[in-house]
């Protein structure tokens, strides 16, 4: 089975496995103007306050709709904070598998190309991008938020178990743990990703991409030192 089709079936299973369709079912019904509108309004006021200080009266405002219907669509705040929380991690998700190639099996070629998609992500779904950075960064949030988040998180490592199974083992290290490698892959792509965005240096025309694989080729030559034969 190919990238795509893992992905949109195991992105479907999650939704199925949380009741997705029965809880949204209102809203995924309504017309693509009036559901953008009322998506664009809620992740403005999400990104900008965070969960706990975003109103609900300030989202019905923006989206010209009643408080009535944001409840009918989501049964109450959490339930709209996790509905955006789904939705963004599946289009995130849609976007990567497919421009990522596992053929060669080397982790390093895995870790560079998961980075560079992440980093087009960001400036392609920027929306989506800041709103999961925030939502991950929170604490204190409702007991329901967080058991989504952590539904999301596991999802997530489906995934990266997806990357790690067509890594060529044959070139690590006889004494390293896969499991380790794992982490160091999540770990290298979320901080250099954090790095370069925080440099200000990408712009949505960028395109030389050798710049930051050379960069990033000096960290993964000592890690090749300790992880390679």
């Amino acid at each position: 089975m190919d990238n795509s089709r893992l992905m949109n079936n195991m992105t479907a299973s999650f939704k199925e496995e949380t009741g997705y369709a029965d809880k949204y079912g209102h809203f995924l019904k309504l017309d693509s103007e009036k559901r953008e509108r009322i998506i664009a309004a809620a992740f403005d006021e999400f990104i900008v306050k965070g969960y706990g200080e975003a109103s609900t009266n300030n989202i019905v405002q923006e989206a010209g709709i009643s408080k009535g219907l944001l409840f009918r669509y989501f049964g109450n705040k959490e339930g709209l904070y996790n509905f955006l929380m789904i939705e963004s991690s599946s289009s995130l998700t849609r976007s990567v598998f497919p421009e990522l190639d596992f053929t060669k099996g080397d982790v390093f070629d895995i870790i560079k190309q998961i980075t560079r998609v992440k980093l087009e992500i960001c400036l392609n779904y920027p929306r989506e991008s800041n709103f999961l950075i925030s939502a991950w960064a929170q604490n204190n949030l409702p007991t329901a938020v967080i058991e989504c988040r952590e539904s999301l998180t596991g999802v997530s490592y489906d995934y990266l178990d997806i990357v790690i199974a067509m890594i060529d083992k044959t070139l690590l290290r006889g004494d390293i743990d896969i499991n380790v490698v794992a982490e160091i892959i999540t770990w290298v792509c979320e901080k250099y990703t954090d790095k370069v965005l925080a440099s200000g240096m990408l712009t949505t025309d960028y395109n030389d991409w050798n710049i930051i694989a050379d960069e990033l080729d000096i960290y993964l030559d000592a890690l090749r030192l300790g992880l390679y034969k």
